[in-house]
């Protein structure tokens, strides 16, 4: 065989690899569609949990939208940075920023403005409260994103779940895992990691009363406030009343935890 066969099958195969690469690559920025309709908001004492104040059940009704499959990546986040539309997160403790291996991993130790700057970059914007729920629970309100039981484990969430005497942070890896590792936890949207591996902004302004008189159709949280509301749960979250979808969490705005990531949504077209 010829010099010139040789180096013909080999870049023809170098070629083959790096297209089947880029094909099997995930789309980090995908979204799941949540159609228009009615569900249930809030926490009942029937779910068998605790609930929090201010989690009135209440029913909303919500036009189409769109939110992301995955939380925000680093690697996402950076592409941001590097356009100059974002600034660097918060480094040190947990936070992940500047780690070899964190590019896959949900963007931590961001404040509410850089959630906002992220999403608005990628021509989206963060959800509503109301919105992020309903992703979530699903038109049937469930507890957890794939139902009402099992109960969470690492079998679904990227959780603090003891094993034999040991706690195990982040399933054993003390710190966030990359997203979508937990697949049999989508919610019925097919979004993931909606509960666990990070606490997540929404664009409410976080009132303990809003459940109580909040309006029926795509409700936006009070119009001012001093705290944003969270969702979802993180790496640090133990047993199924910290997992519940139910959780909604009051953060400053500046607040820059290892515990706080983002998701992006869009108005459906």
């Amino acid at each position: 065989m010829t010099q010139l066969n040789i180096s013909h099958i080999v870049l023809t195969s170098s070629v083959l690899l790096l297209s089947n690469a880029a094909a099997a690559a995930p789309d980090y920025k995908e979204m799941v569609s949540v159609p228009a309709g009615e569900f249930e908001m809030g926490c009942k004492t029937s779910d068998g949990i605790y609930c929090l104040p201010g989690t009135t059940p209440h029913k909303v009704y919500l036009d189409a939208f769109k939110i992301d499959k995955h939380l925000v990546t680093f690697d996402r986040y950076q592409s941001c940075i590097d356009a100059g539309s974002c600034t660097d997160p918060y480094m040190g403790a947990a936070c992940n920023y500047g780690m070899p291996w964190a590019g896959n991993h949900p963007v931590n130790c961001i404040t509410y403005k850089q959630a906002e700057d992220v999403c608005r970059f990628e021509n989206k914007r963060l959800p509503t409260e109301a919105e992020w729920a309903k992703a979530a629970r699903g038109p049937s309100s469930f507890l957890f994103p794939w139902g009402n039981a099992p109960a969470p484990s690492c079998d679904r969430v990227v959780m603090n779940e003891k094993r034999g005497d040991k706690m195990g942070p982040g399933c054993g890896a003390g710190t966030t895992l990359p997203v979508g590792s937990k697949p049999e936890g989508a919610s019925p949207y097919g979004a993931l990691d909606m509960a666990g591996n990070l606490f997540e902004w929404t664009s409410d302004w976080y009132s303990e009363t809003y459940f109580a008189n909040s309006p029926v159709k795509n409700p936006k949280g009070p119009e001012h406030g001093e705290a944003k509301v969270l969702r979802g749960s993180a790496w640090t979250a133990r047993f199924k009343d910290g997992v519940a979808l139910t959780v909604r969490s009051a953060y400053a705005p500046l607040g820059q935890g290892y515990v706080v990531g983002a998701r992006c949504a869009a108005s459906s077209d």
